[in-house]
């Protein structure tokens, strides 16, 4: 399971199961991998030909992704919850270049097959909700017979963000057990793994200001796991910047990713994370659930502005948002919350403050209320494919109405 999926569905089947209910847990990988750290859940490996297997006996599935398609393909006899939270389909449009077009292929037949067959779909913001409603009546889901039971469209598709552990955070470890030779005192900058919608370039751009207020600055990047499935442009880009610098290793290091018991070890051993990305539409989609895990670690954070989570540094104070591109204005941010401990202090605690509100049994209530009662679409084919004499009209509607008007004194 990666990362965010595989932590989302890991916290929510432990939700589930804390409220009484018994719960299968299918992953691709190994799933002494994943562990669950609370009784009721099974874990199980999920293998594509029998995946439709695993829900025998249970009273309704929750998918994502490709491995969905699977159990859609094998049995349709049970509701259907469909998480969309991580709107992969936008994310791999930044691949092409790359993998050529069969993933946007396969990525938006995904889309349709579990958009046309699930009964209740997850998003993350309204946003989201927003661009996967124009989806779901384009493919025949809203319609007229479902707004007159449903007007707010809430037994379509609700809001289940990504949340934060209800426990504290663990303790902060010593910062030389994690860096090797950084200082306890340096400034120590989080960004992360990078994805071919980030911006790192912004941030290494910031580095020669950030370096001639401290040389002993550390930028710190994540390698990601597997290359081999997820094309690296951008941190291939990242690091010839880096070594052109000299910084690579030094002022740049680009550390091991992190078994998930110990993701959460450089970030808190950092002072602040810097999380930039480019604008254009991945970015008013997205989430960046690195930044909900950041806040409930207390790390403040100087992020690119767009998407829900830089709106949410800016209210909560938790940080400094600053626009698109600009290394002087991200150096001049990071700087002045490095300059100033109390103020650092003070966006470390609005972040604690924020995550404590945000909790997993806290954002998981609609699907919760879902789990007591489940419920299938009763209407979900009945739009889902127009006859060719139901589109042609001979008279439009609009000519009627005016027709109607008229007579009704109404109109001219």
């Amino acid at each position: 399971m990666t990362a965010g999926v595989g932590t989302r569905f890991r916290a929510l089947a432990e939700v589930l199961a804390a409220s009484g209910h018994d719960v299968t847990l299918a992953v691709p990988n190994d799933p002494a991998e994943c562990a669950v750290g609370t009784s009721g859940v099974r874990v199980e490996r999920a293998v594509p030909d029998r995946v439709g297997e695993l829900a025998d006996g249970h009273d309704w599935v929750l998918l994502h992704g490709h491995l969905g398609n699977h159990y859609l393909n094998q049995r349709d006899d049970l509701p259907v919850v469909v998480d969309l939270y991580d709107p992969f389909l936008v994310e791999n449009l930044h691949y092409h270049n790359d993998l050529g077009l069969a993933p946007f292929r396969n990525d938006h037949a995904t889309w349709r097959l579990q958009m046309a067959r699930g009964d209740l779909f997850l998003c993350s913001s309204p946003e989201q909700r927003m661009y996967y409603l124009g989806w779901l009546t384009a493919l025949g889901r809203v319609h007229p017979l479902r707004l007159d039971d449903d007007p707010g469209l809430e037994r379509l598709i609700v809001e289940l963000p990504f949340g934060c552990p209800a426990t504290d955070p663990p303790v902060r470890p010593p910062r030389s057990s994690v860096l090797e030779g950084v200082a306890e005192d340096a400034p120590v900058l989080y960004y992360g793994g990078i994805y071919d919608w980030y911006d790192p370039a912004t941030a290494l751009a910031a580095m020669p200001r950030l370096l001639e207020r401290d040389p002993r600055t550390v930028l710190l990047f994540a390698v990601h796991p597997h290359p081999e499935i997820t094309p690296q442009s951008a941190a291939a880009r990242a690091r010839r910047e880096a070594d052109r610098h000299g910084w690579t290793g030094q002022a740049v290091r680009f550390e091991t990713w992190r078994e998930p018991d110990r993701r959460h070890e450089l970030p808190s051993v950092s002072d602040v994370a810097v999380v930039t990305h480019t604008p254009g539409f991945e970015t008013d989609l997205s989430l960046r659930t690195r930044l909900v895990e950041l806040l409930w670690l207390g790390v403040p954070a100087v992020v690119t502005d767009g998407g829900t989570m830089s709106r949410v540094v800016k209210e909560e104070r938790a940080g400094r948002v600053v626009p698109a591109g600009d290394p002087e204005a991200l150096a001049e941010a990071v700087a002045g919350l490095l300059d100033d401990r109390a103020v650092l202090a003070e966006a470390s605690r609005a972040a604690r403050r924020w995550a404590t509100s945000r909790t997993w049994d806290r954002v998981a209530r609609p699907l919760l209320a879902f789990a007591e009662s489940p419920w299938r679409d009763p209407s979900r084919d009945r739009f889902r494919e127009l006859a060719p004499g139901e589109i042609a009209v001979a008279e439009p509607w609009t000519a009627r109405l005016r027709r109607r008007l008229r007579r009704m004194g109404g109109g001219r």
